[in-house]
């Protein structure tokens, strides 16, 4: 078994053709169907099977499959570790933000990046927590910033911060100076992120223990556009602190404290027993840092 032999069977799936992969590996179809039967036979199992759409895997080749691009994967994790310890600073990493916290972490994240280690390529995603969480238990995400609790056996949870949630609504809507009960706010219009989202479920819960009964009127999966909604007059939202546009009082916005709301917990999950290389340990420690630097200014 050679990393040939896994190539080939990588290129096969992603062309669907043998002619396609034995192209893009600048070789014959005849060589690429050697590697796989070879591969077949020492595994003893079928890996493709040939069909009107083209190769494609069976569910013997779909967990090979996973395994080569992971080992794939390694391979150039080792390459740009390397690279890294020779003070080459290249390599690629990978994060996930949930979008409550992307607006102020990223920019400072990357900033930090592109000082320390300007030839590393990073890729930032921004989505929902459980897929984040989901992305990297399953490795295809090296790290991500979450809510708690999580309860994936597969994951590394290290606590990152709380977050305060507090009210936001444009400076003409009369709430005071705080903090305010969620029952004051019945009365208003409500712009949240849809059912299921963990934000809502947080402030869902909240409201359910308060025996206060909000109304939301609009839902919205993006707390950037929730924001703009807020300063249209719409409605007021209910988010994180963390998440209160910078420009907040240039738009028009206030935000004040709510009274008995359970802070928000954020946490940077990693894959248990994985293996981070040596730009997402970087990243890593540039998040830990950033969190633990804005604590302190906050707290001095």
């Amino acid at each position: 078994m050679e990393l040939r032999h896994f190539d080939a069977l990588l290129a096969i799936d992603r062309f669907r053709s043998f002619t396609a992969a034995a192209d893009s590996l600048h070789t014959v179809q005849s060589n690429v169907s050697d590697m796989v039967r070879q591969l077949e036979s020492e595994l003893d199992v079928v890996l493709l099977v040939r069909g009107r759409r083209g190769a494609q895997a069976t569910e013997f080749g779909r967990v090979v499959l996973e395994r080569a691009r992971r080992i794939r994967n390694e391979i150039e994790s080792m390459r740009e570790d390397i690279a890294m310890i020779q003070g080459l600073e290249v390599g690629h990493a990978s994060i996930g933000v949930v979008g409550t916290v992307s607006r102020w972490l990223a920019p400072a994240v990357v900033a930090q990046l592109q000082e320390r280690a300007a030839g590393v390529h990073i890729r930032v995603h921004e989505g929902a927590s459980e897929r984040l969480a989901l992305e990297v238990a399953d490795q295809t995400l090296a790290q991500a910033i979450v809510t708690e609790p999580l309860n994936d056996p597969r994951l590394h949870v290290e606590h990152l911060l709380d977050e305060d949630l507090v009210v936001m609504a444009r400076t003409d809507v009369a709430l005071g100076a705080g903090p305010v009960e969620l029952a004051e706010l019945s009365h208003l219009r409500m712009i949240l992120p849809p059912t299921g989202n963990p934000l809502r479920a947080e402030i869902d819960l909240a409201a359910m223990n308060a025996q206060v009964a909000i109304s939301v009127e609009v839902e919205v999966e993006g707390v950037r556009l929730i924001a703009d909604l807020v300063a249209s007059g719409a409605g007021i939202t209910i988010i994180p602190e963390t998440a209160v546009p910078a420009d907040a009082s240039a738009l028009g916005l206030q935000s004040v404290a709510i009274a008995d709301m359970p802070p928000r917990r954020l946490a940077l999950v990693t894959a248990r027993g994985g293996y981070l290389s040596l730009a997402d340990q970087l990243v890593h420690d540039v998040v830990i840092e950033l969190v633990r630097s804005s604590r302190a200014v906050e707290d001095s």
